[in-house]
């Protein structure tokens, strides 16, 4: 039974905790379009994607690239599209060569990475007192195995941080450096989301994947106890600064939903909800 749970924790740690928050960017994405109202919702998607779109798909590309995937096309923004994808990258690859399967997972996961690393810089350089305190209280939060809600607790904290930061006279940012940092992670936050192709393109490397954590559990079975317990502290610490990092984009989420709550509430006022 030692077995099992170490390859479900492993699975959970690498992959899983990741997919969901990837999957709850996309509803909160999906109900803020429907209380801004479907067209004026998705014209703000459509001026966020100018910066979150281009993040997007160089997050796929650049997978592309590391798993030897050849790109035929690609386009980092379009919008005027016939089919209303906002961008695309399409790649070929050998399908008996078992490194180029599993590329099909981390290219669909790709933005995910592109994403918060863009976040994480944006926050770093406009926000830092606020982001260097989140980082080492959530730091302290992954290494002593706390879980998701403890990390996403603290991650709710930043929004009093960075009010603090904005309204403080005696900033070390100029206002307009803290503004253009919101905006860059409102609007990387709207197009970190795995979209259904994402989520199919990966399904396929998914035996595979399954495959090397079962030989990887066998290894760490072998040899022994120490072993499997080293494994995974090390798997659950990737998982929670993953999941401190996906928190600051859960967070510009809901600020985007505080945003369209006053919209919302006119909309239902006025019998257009």
């Amino acid at each position: 039974m030692t077995y099992v749970w170490f390859f479900l924790g492993a699975l959970w740690y690498t992959l899983g905790a990741t997919v969901i928050c990837g999957t709850a960017v996309s509803l909160c994405r999906g109900l803020f379009i429907r209380m801004m109202g479907r067209g004026f919702g998705r014209g703000v998607v459509m001026a966020t994607s100018m910066v979150g779109t281009p993040i997007h798909e160089l997050g796929h590309a650049l997978m592309c690239v590391l798993f030897g995937h050849r790109i035929t096309a690609m386009s980092l923004w379009q919008p005027l599209s016939d089919d209303g994808n906002l961008g695309y990258v399409t790649h070929a690859y050998k399908k008996k060569n078992p490194y180029h399967i599993l590329g099909n997972l981390f290219i669909a996961i790709g933005p995910i990475f592109s994403g918060l690393a863009v976040i994480t810089v944006a926050l770093r350089l406009g926000f830092p007192t606020a982001f260097s305190d989140y980082t080492a209280a959530a730091g302290q939060l992954a290494a002593s195995g706390e879980g998701g809600l403890s990390l996403i607790r603290e991650g709710l904290g930043m929004l009093p941080r960075i009010l603090g930061e904005l309204t403080d006279s005696g900033r070390a940012i100029p206002l307009w450096g803290q503004i253009l940092s919101l905006l860059v992670v409102l609007s990387v936050s709207q197009h970190i989301s795995l979209s259904p192709a994402d989520l199919k393109g990966g399904a396929t490397a998914l035996p595979l994947y399954g495959l090397l954590l079962l030989i990887l559990t066998a290894v760490c079975g072998l040899m022994g106890p120490a072993a499997m317990e080293s494994v995974t502290a090390a798997l659950r610490l990737f998982s929670g600064y993953m999941t401190a990092l996906f928190t600051v984009v859960l967070v510009a989420s809901l600020i985007q939903l505080l945003l369209a709550l006053p919209v919302w509430m006119i909309r239902v006022l006025t019998g257009r909800a």
